[in-house]
């Protein structure tokens, strides 16, 4: 447990005095003459900052509880939602407990709360005596070291690859991936590609990955869907194809194959002679999501998005039950099929980005369209991955500046589980007190279900800008099993200097590529024992 103290006092109201004692760093042991202490006396009000997102729950050491010792608190990822009430604008305890009410006692020592949060409130009533010494975050955090490292001479840019780790580093509990730590405390597999792919990046071979698979193939036994969505069940086997690649485990696919080969028949099922897929429902992600009144091409669309995932998953089935000595006839049947259907994409670049992960031609008009208009944190990975091979790594790094920076400007110390760059007019950040006239980023937006104060500011999928920029700006990706294979395609997109470390099975590979006054790449390249790598250029 690590144990934070606030960086500042957000607002203070009523009889509260010296609160900056609790900015001050003491010995965490409540004592019988303690001096410099927090008085709070009657009806009054305290908002603390801890300076970044955290996990866990506050620790108060109380000198004096007199009175009224009930206490109110108000945990929250934002300044705006520790001032809400329990149903405004979508707040409340889903997943875990953050407005609730407690007793302090006099010489206590005690811990509340488990959630996600940056700022606490605490309101007291009439007849309060408080004297307080303390009130620290008990903050949960992932301690394992990074070996995984991005450096440049954008200093935002690396900024985002700071935040995404520590994004990702907050969502990593328990031997599990976590989608949010405030909301989705869960494993939804299906939501974790991106979170997987960042940790190969960062910590290399996690058990965290083989945990979720299991955890989601026992939980959801063929022929159900892993949690009743079919594309779900097709970002398990996508998952399971890289975590093989990345690490090699054969005996794990292995162990895997009834509940693979199973999967790939009920997928086969839901595939037409003509390659339209007719799956029990359709999914890729919420801004693609159809519903009733939407826009039939949107609908088709999200069809193509489920071919073109579908497609993807298959493959990866296909060289699993390769590498498990087994046929890919029943895949290639599969394939097939789905390549009959020409699936038209001219809306959402969510959808052309994973046409382009399947190896389809699509429209790069819609991909580039509009900058980073359109992303979503989830579908970051793939889109801007597909943006910088079709509009230039310096499309693809603007639009990730513009995007990602976006929540940064308005407070954010980690990602979001969604973000419009069109909300953040006129908006003030997650680190101000409400603002007349101006709209409330957090309470004000949203969508689906993740309305209001209940959108998680702390989402795990929002770290697969990490594997973009390990993979297309560095330009490092696997070719082989294990990591035994390379290749290293510098995409420096305007940047003058990028240097990074990746962890792979058989050690850390470090690549540096400097701009030359010619316009030419030099590149330099530390690999480990083991390891094959071929430069292109």
């Amino acid at each position: 447990m690590k144990y934070v103290y606030p960086a500042r006092i957000v607002y203070a109201a009523g009889d509260v005095k010296n609160a900056d004692a609790l900015l001050t760093e003491q010995t965490l042991q409540i004592g019988l003459r303690e001096k410099n202490l927090t008085s709070i006396d009657g009806k009054a009000s305290i908002i603390l900052d801890y300076g970044k997102e955290l996990s866990g729950g506050a620790r108060i050491l109380a000198f004096e509880s007199a009175g009224n010792n009930a206490l109110r608190l108000r945990f929250g990822e934002s300044v705006s939602e520790t001032c809400a009430e329990l149903g405004e604008k979508n707040a409340g305890n889903d997943h875990s407990n953050r407005d609730f009410k407690a007793e302090l006692r006099a010489y206590s020592d005690m811990t509340f709360g488990q959630t996600g949060f940056r700022f606490l409130r605490i309101d007291t009533e009439e007849g309060a005596r408080m004297r307080l010494k303390s009130i620290v975050a008990a903050a949960d955090i992932d301690e394992r070291e990074e070996l995984g490292s991005f450096e440049c001479d954008d200093e935002l840019v690396n900024e985002i690859w700071r935040t995404a780790a520590y994004t990702l580093r907050l969502c990593m509990k328990n031997g599990y991936f976590w989608d949010g730590v405030k909301r989705d405390r869960l494993v939804w597999i299906g939501d974790l590609y991106p979170e997987f792919r960042a940790a190969h990046c960062l910590f290399g071979d996690v058990p965290e990955t083989k945990n979720c698979l299991t955890f989601a193939r026992e939980e959801n036994p063929l022929p159900e869907w892993v949690v009743g969505m079919p594309a779900y069940s097709l970002w398990w086997l996508t998952i399971l194809h890289d975590e093989y690649l990345f690490g090699g485990d054969v005996g794990y696919v292995k162990a895997q194959l009834p509940y693979i080969r199973g999967l790939v028949k009920q997928i086969s099922g839901c595939v037409g002679e003509d390659g339209v897929t007719a799956y029990p429902s359709d999914f890729i992600d919420w801004p693609s999501r159809w519903a009733q009144g939407d826009p039939e091409e949107k609908k088709e669309e999200l069809l193509s998005g489920m071919n073109f995932l579908t497609r993807i998953a298959v493959k990866k089935a296909k060289n699993l039950l390769a590498a498990a000595g087994e046929s890919g006839a029943e895949c290639d049947d599969i394939l097939l099929r789905l390549h009959k259907n020409p699936c038209p994409v001219r809306l959402q670049k969510q959808i052309a980005a994973l046409g382009a992960w399947a190896g389809a031609f699509v429209d790069k008009e819609v991909i580039l369209r509009g900058g980073e208009r359109g992303l979503s944190t989830f579908m970051s990975y793939p889109v801007l991955t597909a943006m910088a091979e079709y509009g230039g790594a310096a499309c693809a790094l603007d639009a990730m500046k513009k995007y990602y920076g976006g929540m940064l400007a308005l407070g954010a110390t980690t990602f979001w589980e969604d973000f419009d760059t069109a909300w953040a007019e006129n908006a003030f950040g997650i680190d101000e007190m409400r603002k007349d006239g101006k709209r409330d980023i957090h309470g004000d937006f949203g969508k689906e279900c993740y309305k209001g104060f209940r959108h998680s500011l702390c989402h795990g999928w929002s770290a697969g800008v990490i594997p973009f920029l390990a993979e297309t700006v560095l330009g490092v990706k696997i070719e082989e099993v294990g990591c035994a294979r390379v290749t290293v395609r510098p995409r420096l997109g305007g940047l003058k200097r990028v240097k990074g470390t990746l962890p792979t099975p058989r050690g850390t590979l470090t690549v540096e590529h400097v701009l030359r006054q010619d316009g030419t790449v030099h590149t330099a390249v530390d690999s480990p024992e083991g390891v094959i790598v071929r430069i292109l250029r």
